[in-house]
């Protein structure tokens, strides 16, 4: 697998390595370190729909990386975060089909 360099705080600690295919998430952070998800492209301001690299919505806290469109997404959208946070959050983490286990294709 080739390493992904990402700039984020994880201060170069060794990550979480990446599930296969199917298998449940680790938090590795793979999947958005390839490319922005179709949601992160529509919503994210400034990602568009040609963004190569890693998503700017990817967050890195407790050892792992989350989908800050799930977590935050009143911080990425602009809109008052405890209202996005909570509605669009949920609606996000199911399209994206958080807790699904990994979705980023085994390299």
């Amino acid at each position: 697998m080739a390493t992904i360099i990402l700039l984020d705080e994880t201060r170069c600690r060794r990550m979480i390595a990446k599930p296969r295919e199917g298998q449940p998430c680790t938090g590795c952070g793979y999947c958005c370190a390839e490319s922005a998800c179709g949601l992160a492209r529509e919503y994210v301001a400034g990602v568009g729909a040609k963004h190569d690299g890693p998503c700017p919505a990817l967050e890195f806290e407790d050892g792992r990386f989350w989908c800050g469109l799930v977590r935050h997404a009143g911080r990425y959208m602009d809109f008052p975060e405890d209202w996005a946070d909570t509605m669009l959050g949920g609606l996000f983490a199911q399209v994206l089909g958080a807790g699904q286990g990994c979705d980023a294709s085994d390299p």
